[in-house]
């Protein structure tokens, strides 16, 4: 089986994403993805207030927002 590039993480993990309101899309904010919901939760509390943020959790059926 080939190894693919990047890194190896382990299911479930999150996401924190902010609204782009050019594109009118979610992209992930700094591309940063965290092992549990609380650092991912600490993370988005960091960030300024002006920015319309999310947390998406991946997991084996896919990923989904957190509300």
């Amino acid at each position: 089986m080939a190894v693919t590039r990047g890194k190896l993480r382990g299911l479930p993990y999150f996401k924190v994403q902010a609204y782009d309101p050019l594109t009118l899309s979610w992209k992930d904010h700094r591309k940063e993805a965290f092992d549990d919901e609380s650092s991912a939760r600490a993370y988005k509390n960091a960030l300024p207030k002006g920015i319309k943020t999310r947390i998406m959790k991946w997991d084996e059926s896919g990923n989904h927002p957190l509300g």
